[in-house]
């Protein structure tokens, strides 16, 4: 997951990218650990991060350009069914917490990609950032609760790559035809301004 750090509105912006397809240069390995590290200062000093994700492991509740707004306050309180931001190998992964768990060193977070088949090893209270409070897609904004056909819908894709690809290009279809609908609004407008 790559890292790459701008500040919009006093606000740290970052966005974050699933898998590699090839092992990372030895520039993005300094970005990725600046950019963790810098996000997570963000967090602990404003209590507040807002991230562009890019990755298809949270499909279908979060999407690759959806915004989410992380929250570092009463962190360590994320319950099962929350997604949470935490840092790994200087990377930042959003994933929604399975279970708690109460170990020797204090409460850990069991989590998992929506769409993923495979729980990650427990989340300490080291890594954990903070949870995600709000998901903005386009104009939207969405609470991120997991409805049933979220649900049924995560355990399709989390059993198929095929499926995940397929969604994920009708999404890329859908948003290019959005895009291509408001140009072609903004440009009547433009034109009804200057008759």
């Amino acid at each position: 997951m790559k890292v790459d750090t701008t500040t919009r509105g006093g606000v740290a912006t970052n966005s974050w990218h699933g898998q590699q397809a090839c092992a990372p240069s030895f520039d993005s390995n300094i970005r990725d650990i600046i950019g963790c590290e810098l996000a997570a200062e963000v967090i602990r000093s404003s209590g507040i991060l807002r991230l562009r994700a890019a990755g298809a492991s949270m499909l279908p509740a979060v999407w690759p350009g959806d915004v989410l707004l992380v929250s570092g306050r009463n962190a360590t309180d994320a319950r099962p069914g929350e997604i949470v931001l935490f840092k790994r190998a200087r990377r930042l992964v959003a994933h929604r917490v399975v279970k708690n768990i109460e170990s020797t060193t204090g409460r850990q977070w069991v989590t998992r990609g929506d769409s993923v088949e495979g729980n990650d090893a427990p989340v300490t209270r080291n890594e954990l950032l903070g949870r995600i409070t709000l998901i903005e897609r386009g104009s939207r904004q969405i609470i991120p609760n997991q409805s049933t056909l979220s649900r049924v819908a995560s355990w399709i894709l989390s059993r198929s790559d095929f499926a995940t690809k397929v969604v994920l290009k009708v999404a890329i279809w859908v948003r290019r035809t959005q895009d291509s609908k408001l140009k072609f609004r903004e440009s009547r407008i433009e034109m009804q301004d200057l008759a």
